[in-house]
């Protein structure tokens, strides 16, 4: 689906969602003036083509993992698929991308603890077949943590988001 598949009604739909995730359909359609079966065939639409999941979203900080690192990973030749199947089924592990640049992939580890880290790094990274090298980044600070992408905006920032 391209940007030319959406209507104002679909964006519209969206950006309500992505304020609350939980609206009833009945409140956006009113919100919108539209019916709520026209918004529940255009939500079931948007799903069925990939374009939106409705997922609850944890913040690792409040459950007790207070540690964030990003890790770049080098990987030997023709290891990368092996080391992302790897990586992949590990709970620390919350991003996972394929990179170009100066490393193969790259990584967020959330942990509780330095300890829990460093036990991340030795014990289990290094021990990936295919890792040759990887240099870590310990996240001090969050300034800006969104799951709002807003591509049909022309980059405006999102409602109290500006400087953040």
């Amino acid at each position: 689906m391209t940007e030319a598949d959406f209507d104002a009604l679909d964006k519209a739909i969206l950006l309500e969602l992505q304020r609350d995730g939980r609206a009833p359909f009945t409140s956006i359609a009113a919100r919108l003036q539209v019916a709520e079966g026209t918004v529940r065939k255009r939500v079931n639409r948007l799903v069925e083509r990939g374009v939106l999941r409705l997922v609850g979203i944890i913040d690792p900080a409040r459950v007790g993992r207070t540690i964030q690192a990003i890790v770049g990973i080098r990987v030997g030749d023709g290891h990368v698929e092996q080391v992302v199947e790897h990586l992949r089924s590990l709970p620390q592990v919350r991003y996972l991308g394929v990179t170009a640049g100066a490393y193969d992939l790259i990584i967020e580890v959330v942990v509780s603890s330095n300890e829990d880290l460093y036990q991340f790094l030795t014990n289990q990274l290094r021990q990936v077949p295919g890792v040759a090298a990887s240099d870590t980044s310990l996240i001090l600070k969050v300034f800006k943590d969104r799951y709002e992408w807003r591509p049909y905006e022309d980059d405006q920032p999102a409602a109290g988001e500006a400087g953040t």
